[in-house]
């Protein structure tokens, strides 16, 4: 079904920022020259003298532009174009309902507007929805995307059913609603696909982990991984313990990741591990393809190296402006 879809993305793969531009970025004297790089790539198809000098709109950008060209590559009725843009609606909703319970805290919030549905669609029907607002017709189309509304339909019956009660609404508590409902519609849709199915999955395990991490108190799990609650529970005593390292190595060799624990060695190690487990998952997503060739993994795979490209130009824009060591930032940039 992807073969031609395929055969485009072999010719768009030339275009990307590659590991070449990439160093020629790090070793550029300034922020300015590696931003000249740019325009050897892709990106410079989306470069115009009105936003030039705004990093974020110029990926806003390129985003947008890659999505109308997946629209019009990929022969699916939609399915894959879905599969990869609905964490933007789940960010998007995210936004919403702390816009909703937190006015103030929220205000700054800025909507992906390569999303699936309008923000401004999927705003006008949670608040419809929630009873604030009355009934409009939606400006975009008649109903709201499949897998948006689904998403979004699960996501609003857990949240009444958690702040309907005396339970205090936290962006804690947010974040998890969403999450849950997007992980829970992402998986429905990977179940096509062994292979998609075991990104998900090992999504939801990077998640998990992430939250234990990062929190204080009992993690909370997201069902749906390889591992269950009482490996997450088991790595959150060991964590709280003092024994962080022998904790994240058992759940690591679980995933058969454990090679990651030679950066708990170092300075800035859980960032870097942060970091590193993103670079995990696109690593997966990179050899699924070498393996299949062609397929939905391709197109996948591209995807996320364009993702990557995003977050590493990102990243070296910043160190350039505030001339950090070049080398501390290779450390931490994502697999393209």
């Amino acid at each position: 079904m992807y073969e031609f879809a395929s055969g485009v993305i072999n010719v768009w793969e030339k275009h990307l920022l590659s590991k070449i531009d990439q160093e020629r970025m790090l070793k550029a004297p300034n922020r300015e020259s590696a931003f000249l790089v740019l325009f050897d790539t892709d990106l410079g198809n989306v470069i115009s003298p009105q936003i030039q000098n705004n990093i974020e709109e110029i990926l806003r950008q390129d985003l947008l532009a890659l999505k109308q060209r997946l629209e019009g590559v990929l022969d699916d009725n939609g399915f894959l174009l879905s599969f990869l843009f609905l964490q933007f609606d789940a960010w998007n909703l995210k936004g919403i309902l702390k816009s909703i319970f937190f006015a103030e805290k929220a205000r700054e919030f800025q909507p992906f507007v390569f999303s699936l549905q309008s923000y401004e669609n999927l705003n006008d029907y949670v608040r419809t929805a929630l009873g604030l607002q009355a009934k409009k017709i939606l400006s975009e189309q008649k109903s709201l995307h499949y897998y948006v509304a689904k998403m979004t339909d699960e996501a609003l019956q857990k949240s009444k059913e958690l702040f309907g009660g005396q339970a205090v609404v936290s962006a804690q508590a947010i974040e998890k609603v969403v999450d849950e409902a997007y992980f829970h519609t992402k998986s429905a849709m990977a179940k096509k696909s062994p292979s998609l199915l075991e990104l998900v999955k090992l999504e939801i395990d990077i998640a998990n982990l992430r939250s234990v991490l990062g929190g204080s108190g009992a993690p909370d799990f997201l069902p749906g991984g390889n591992l269950t609650k009482a490996h997450i529970e088991h790595l959150m005593k060991t964590h709280k313990g003092g024994e962080t390292e022998k904790g994240i190595k058992e759940f690591l060799e679980t995933l058969q990741l454990s090679f990651f624990i030679e950066h708990l060695r170092h300075e800035h190690a859980l960032i870097v591990l942060d970091k590193q487990l993103d670079g995990y998952i696109a690593q997966r997503f990179f050899q699924l393809s070498q393996e299949k060739g062609s397929g939905a993994e391709k197109v996948v795979a591209f995807f996320q190296k364009k993702i990557n490209t995003h977050a590493n130009i990102r990243l070296i824009l910043f160190a350039k402006e505030n001339q950090l060591d070049p080398a501390h930032i290779e450390k931490i940039l994502l697999p393209i």
